[in-house]
This record gives structure tokens, sequence and C-alpha cells, in this order.
């Protein structure tokens, strides 16, 4: 006799262990996870884990608020340390582009964020070291911090575990089990079958190829963004903070040991991946210095920074920028949450709280099902990209 639970979780990466911990935290549900090698293997342990509320729409302003949040309260609530730190966060951009910034963060202040627009003098100030011109200003976000991703996923699993949540690992999820588009569970790699009431995929960069054989097509793409580490030269005396610079097109963050994370910010540069199973994770000696040379024209110390190499890392994004959350279009019996384009682990505690609170008996959140829902595309009611960089959302 096959294995029965009220809901299977396909996927062990932030937003699985998250929603894990809040069907079981929250509700009488029996709950299954299924991580077909281990915790964070895919997008989630290469994720900067850069948390900020800096959003253009309020729903997205109000989920990260509260993942912020509940990151910030996890390691007093649950005596586990996710190494969170709060460094503050400037998104720096030319005086041109002032207006949409400050229509920004006034909207931000209306959902209690505690930002404000600053000019490059003040920037200056912040920063002694850096690099700032007069036409420059910046949305400074005091409350912006971030986790170690692998820690903080391992950590929400392990207390989803303790609360009842079960979890397979090693095993890979082949195909639903289903009957006239009514899926019923899962069929995993070994031939085991196990029922569901509901199966949630939250695959990440595997989503769109598992529901593809399943016959349903979602707009889901798995890109490659590559970053690069740096260490600080001996005797720098840099604040530690974490930056999204629009004029040059870059993202930098202190990383915990002592070196400092780097990216480009236009997920148009990142290469397609056709098969994140064997994909590149490396990255060329010709990113690293145009990471150096960029990020040397704000803080000129790091020409003379050693490189720690750099990581081929995996987003799975759609085309507005925006997660597809939602039941999947054709089936019943089935939900999909993917296609985060670099948002998930921000907005991981929100879409989790709002997703267990549909399925299961969890309190709702912030997270508005209409607002992320599958068929939107089809619909033509893509989510408007208010930043030339859809990774700001």
């Amino acid at each position: 006799m096959s294995k029965s639970y009220d809901h299977i979780i396909v996927g062990g990466g932030i937003m699985g262990a998250s929603l894990a911990l809040q069907l079981t935290a929250e509700s009488d549900s029996k709950v299954l996870l299924i991580e077909k090698s281990f915790p964070g293997a895919g997008s989630t342990g290469k994720s900067g884990a850069i948390l900020r509320q800096h959003y253009s729409h309020p729903v997205t302003i109000a989920m990260a608020r509260e993942g912020l949040q509940w990151y910030s309260e996890f390691e007093d609530r649950f005596q586990r340390s996710i190494s969170f730190h709060r460094p503050g966060m400037a998104f720096i951009c030319k005086e041109a582009d002032r207006d949409n910034l400050e229509r920004n963060v006034k909207l931000q202040r209306g959902l209690g964020v505690d930002t404000q627009v600053i000019d490059g003098a003040i920037l200056r100030e912040l920063e002694p070291n850096g690099n700032f011109a007069p036409d420059e200003c910046a949305a400074w976000e005091s409350e912006a911090g971030n986790v170690n991703p692998v820690q903080a996923v391992n950590e929400i699993l392990s207390v989803a575990i303790s609360q009842g949540t079960d979890v397979i690992l090693g095993q890979r999820v082949t195909s639903f089990l289903k009957a006239n588009e009514i899926v019923s569970g899962v069929i995993l790699d070994d031939g085991q079958k196990i029922n569901a009431g509901m199966v949630v995929i939250c695959a990440g960069p595997w989503t769109g190829k598992f529901l593809s054989d399943a016959g349903i097509k979602l707009p889901l793409q798995a890109l490659r963004p590559e970053q690069a580490f740096f260490e600080p030269p001996p005797g720098s005396t840099e604040r530690r903070l974490i930056y999204g610079d629009l004029t040059h097109g870059l993202y930098w963050k202190p990383e915990l040991a002592g070196w400092t994370r780097v990216g480009f910010l236009d997920m148009n540069e990142d290469a397609i991946v056709d098969d994140p199973d064997h994909y590149d994770e490396g990255v060329s000696g010709k990113f690293i210095q145009e990471c150096r040379d960029r990020l040397s024209l704000r803080l000129p110390h790091y020409a003379k920074a050693a490189s720690w190499g750099g990581v081929g890392a995996l987003y799975t994004v759609t085309p507005d920028a925006h997660p597809v959350i939602g039941p999947v279009p054709g089936l019943s019996g089935a939900w999909v949450m993917s296609g985060f384009s670099g948002h998930g682990f921000k907005l991981a505690p929100a879409v989790s709280r709002g997703v267990a609170s549909i399925l299961g008996e969890a309190k709702p959140g912030s997270f508005d099902p209409n607002f992320f829902c599958p068929q939107r595309f089809q619909r033509g009611e893509a989510i408007e990209v208010r930043y030339g960089y859809g990774i700001l959302g």
C-alpha cells in the first residue's frame, strides 16, 4: 500500500522548506518534502540572500517587509542561527532618475519601510571611501539585511522536521500520479508511488521541464547569473554595506568570510540554462575583471582586491520577472511556486505563509494570489516592470 499525505512539496530550496514549515506549524496537515539531492542544492545555496524592501509594487513591498521581519525574528524564535545581519542598503541612480526613485520611496514609506532619498554628498558621508558624482542620488534603506542562505534553508527545514514534516532526500520526483487530469500524488525515480491531496511544485529551474513533461506549458526559463568574490585589500576602511548601483549595473554585498560578492543587475546578460543538472558553475576571468573594473569606479581600492573566483548560479525567470504561484493550469490537485527571478529568498516567508493559508489553515499575510496568477500571461495581464532591471522588481 502506498503512503499518503495531505501535501507533497517537490523541491528543498528556500521556498519548499518555508512552505513545509508553514504548513506543518500552522495546521494539522501531514506534509512530505521531496528533494532530489540536498537542501539548497539549486538556486538557494548560491543566493546572495539580500533582504531588502525596495520594490515598486505595493504587493511585493509588503511581502518583502513581512519576509525581512520573519528572518530577523527567526534566531530568537527558534534558537537557531541563520547569520542574520543588517548592514543597510543603498540604491544608487543618476539625478535624472530621481523622480522615479522618489515615487518608489514614497510608496515604500507609506507601507512602513524606513527609507529615504539621499544625494551624492550624503552618500559620500555614508561611505567616505566611495566615488559618488554630484548628479547621483540613492534610496537608503537602513533596515535591509542578509542571511547565510545555506544555514537558513537547512535550519528552516530542521524546524519543519521537528514539527512533523517528513522529508525524502536523494530521490527525484519523475512525474505526477494522476488520472483524467486530476493529480493524486507523485511517482519517484525508484518507482515508488506516494499519494497526496495536493502536490506543490517548488523545484526552481527544474519546474518548467517537469510541468512540460506533464503537458503543461508555463513561461519559465532558467538563467545562469554569474557572481565574483573579492577580498578587500588589507587596511581598507570601507563601510560594509549592500549596494544596488543602477548607474553601473552592479550590486555588491559583504559576505561573512570577509569577502565581497559582486554581480550584474541585467539578467539579459545571463546565459540560458537548458539542463540545470549539468551547467557551468564557474565564471570566466573576463567576468571577474569586469566586476573588478566596475566596482573600482565606486570603491577605488578594489582595483587591488584579491579575487576568490566566482560562481555560476541559477535563476528561474518569467517574462515579467515575477513568479507564478497558484493552481497548475489544466491540472486539479497541483500548485506551482516558481519563477522568482532573483526575488525568492526575500519573498519566501510571505509566499509560503500565503500559500499555506489557502491550502491549509494558516493565517493569511501579505500574499496576493491574483497578483501572481500563473495564467496572467495568457490573459495579457503581465505585471508591469517599473525598473529597467527585472531583478529589482
